[in-house]
């Protein structure tokens, strides 16, 4: 984890232990994994985004149901056979990255803002995956519309915001096999949980998410992989709250996935 003030830290039960490494990148590079003997109770600590300044942040589009949902909100009947070829990701904005229970501002340009449950895995210095963290990838869904439908996008209607946090858990410490994390996610908006999700439903694994970002170029330590949102972990899938309406300033959005912890941010 890293603390507002730039610590890094490994988590143990409910403490929390300084470690060595100046950053949480440096940390991944294989440097600075030692502890200080400096401690903190967990409740007595403020979180930042485990990555706060990633090197890059790539975001795929790797549940079939999610697919589905947004090419019949765009007329099309069933998924572009290319879809199931290769896994696609597109690249967001790196320098917009928010951290557990900081506030996001909706966009001036945007009334129908929204969440989008995922997963993220965040590379080492060998290129692998280092550790899993919850993103929350935020998307004024009326700009993001008008964007793509020039054939280019998302841009502005994603790049405002992604939420990162609260922990970052290595694979070893989380059910992951053959390149499945089985983890049961959840939604809740002003404390009523929306919806349920599989974390296992995605049709590529990791290890053909990662190869994919890699191929032809290089990843580096600190480097975001989404996943792209979890079947029903979306209000473009869900509906909208009490059938009316996106997100506004005031709402609360929660994401949970067991150790993956809490990911909370409030809507201004």
């Amino acid at each position: 984890m890293t603390l507002r003030d730039g610590t890094v830290g490994e988590l143990v039960d409910d403490t929390v232990h300084e470690l060595e490494a100046a950053s949480m990148i440096e940390w991944l590079s294989g440097e600075g994994g030692a502890r200080t003997g400096v401690e903190h109770a967990l409740g007595e600590v403020e979180l930042a985004a485990p990555i706060p300044d990633p090197p890059s942040v790539r975001d795929f589009f790797a549940y079939e149901g999610h697919v589905a949902a947004g090419f019949k909100r765009r007329g099309m009947d069933r998924v572009p056979e290319q879809w199931y070829q290769q896994p696609v990701f597109y690249f967001t904005n790196p320098a917009s990255i928010h951290g557990p229970g900081e506030d996001v501002r909706r966009p001036s340009s945007s009334r129908l803002l929204d969440f989008e449950l995922e997963v993220a895995a965040v590379i080492d210095g060998d290129g692998e995956i280092g550790g899993f963290t919850l993103m929350n990838d935020w998307s004024a869904r009326d700009v993001q519309l008008g964007e793509m439908a020039v054939g280019l996008g998302p841009a502005k209607g994603k790049d405002f915001a992604t939420s990162l946090g609260p922990y970052l858990v290595t694979p070893d410490a989380l059910p992951y096999a053959d390149g499945r994390l089985t983890l049961e996610a959840r939604v809740e908006v002003n404390g009523q949980e929306l919806s349920r999700c599989h974390a296992e439903e995605m049709h590529f694994t990791w290890g053909e998410l990662v190869a994919h970002a890699a191929r032809d170029t290089r990843l580096r330590a600190g480097d975001v992989l989404g996943s792209g949102t979890l079947t029903g972990g979306c209000l473009l899938e869900l509906g909208p709250l009490d059938g009316e309406r996106f997100l506004e300033p005031g709402d609360t959005v929660a994401l949970m996935a067991g150790a993956l912890g809490r990911l909370e941010s409030r809507v201004v």
